[in-house]
């Protein structure tokens, strides 16, 4: 019956407009071989050749050019809200709920080439536990911007592997605190070449702590550890793409990152992790399609993909286990017809150490009314297996999202 009701809502919100955005960014981006531009540097006028006024002439010519405009300030606003609404099948102990799922605020102030930018976002619980509170700060940083590179220093998104898969959802990767995580350093991001033809993009990241405030789950990364953290959080990037025109392109990323686990609990405090990422991206009109693959070593985490045991009346405690060598990967693509996107992803985890493995299938169906309010539906079929042929439910579930924003 509670999968009739899920169903008869999603098929009811569907005559609904809307497609969505999945955890703080759009859910139809730029395409990610396009790097939106930095504000151009007005180019000095080269003079005329020729004689040059002199005596009275060059001083009433003088009186009639205008001084020097001095940098004039600019302020964007931007806003918008997700309505959200979640219909589980599995784990049985999971409850259906309708919830304004977050709201935010951005702002953007520059003069000239120097600016302020902040994303303040709030909602009416914690994200999650280890939040504290139920309003935060998702990016918030200074910058300089210049038509080949732009430097962020604040809080600011890691740009290691593949940004996001355009879902609301969003894959394994993101419950483990890889995607969408915002860290507090210093972040130089750049370009080289044209928007046809080869182009580069490259970024290069420096986070002396991590930000607190990314999607995972609790135990799935470091920060939801009491009094752990992640710190010199290095990241490097080259984007090689080639586009042939705003339609048709492709994109090679290659990525790396470095950090220390700051975990009090383990022996070693601190433990160095290394990941390395290669994803690609496809467009071809209205079709897209990506994939990564990523590898992690190093112990960044206690107490998964097995967690303790308390000890009962009858058997003692069992302690949990971590794994230090991980494997990660994510395929997925979109088609995009008049109004509607349909898309499917699907990512997945072996933790090599504990011997478990995870798998998300995501298939959504989304529809954009206009350019100010979108609307998705989505069903997850996220699993784990912990022996070739065992496996449990750790989500059986249609999101579906209302996302409206000006």
């Amino acid at each position: 019956m509670r999968a009739i009701v899920g169903w008869v809502w999603a098929a009811c919100l569907l005559a609904a407009p809307s497609f969505a955005l999945g955890q703080g960014i759009t859910s139809t981006p730029p395409r990610r071989d396009q790097q939106p531009e930095a504000n151009p540097t007005p180019k000095a006028t080269k003079p005329e050749p020729g004689p040059q006024p002199s005596g009275d002439g060059a001083a009433k010519d003088a009186a009639k050019t205008p001084p020097p405009s001095k940098p004039t300030l600019k302020i964007e606003l931007h806003g918008g809200a997700w309505l959200f609404y979640y219909q589980p099948f599995q784990p049985p102990e999971e409850k259906p709920f309708l919830r304004m799922h977050v709201a935010h605020l951005n702002f953007d102030g520059s003069i000239g080439d120097f600016g302020l930018f902040f994303n303040a976002s709030v909602r009416d619980t914690r994200m999650r536990e280890f939040y504290e509170g139920p309003a935060w700060v998702e990016e918030g940083y200074f910058y300089y911007k210049h038509p080949r590179v732009m430097v962020k220093v604040g809080k600011s998104y890691s740009r290691f592997g593949l940004f996001w898969d355009n879902s609301f959802f969003g894959p394994i990767h993101f419950y483990d605190g890889i995607k969408l995580d915002p860290n507090y350093g210093i972040s130089i991001e750049g370009n080289a070449g044209k928007e046809t033809g080869l182009r580069l993009n490259y970024f290069a990241q420096y986070y002396l702590v991590d930000g607190r405030t990314n999607g995972s789950y609790v135990g799935r990364d470091t920060i939801s550890i009491p009094g752990a953290r992640r710190r010199h959080i290095t990241i490097v990037r080259a984007e090689p793409a080639y586009s042939w025109n705003k339609d048709t392109s492709i994109l090679l990323g290659v990525s790396g990152q470095y950090f220390q686990a700051d975990i009090p609990a383990l022996d070693r405090k601190n433990k160095d992790v290394l990941r390395f990422a290669v994803d690609a991206t496809v467009n071809i009109g209205p079709v897209s399609v990506w994939g990564e693959v990523m590898r992690q070593m190093g112990q960044s985490v206690t107490d998964w993909p097995i967690p303790p045991v308390p000890a009962t009346a009858t058997a003692p405690a069992v302690p949990g286990r971590a794994s230090a060598r991980n494997d990660y990967f994510l395929v997925g693509g979109e088609a995009r017809i008049w109004k509607f996107v349909a898309r499917y992803n699907v990512s997945g985890v072996r933790y090599h150490d504990a011997g478990v493995s995870e798998f998300m299938h995501q298939p959504g169906l989304g529809y954009n009314m206009n350019d100010n309010l979108q609307f998705l539906v989505e069903y997850a079929h996220w699993t784990q297996h912990p022996a070739p042929g065992v496996g449990k439910f750790l989500d059986q579930s249609v999101a579906t999202t209302i996302h409206g924003y000006f």
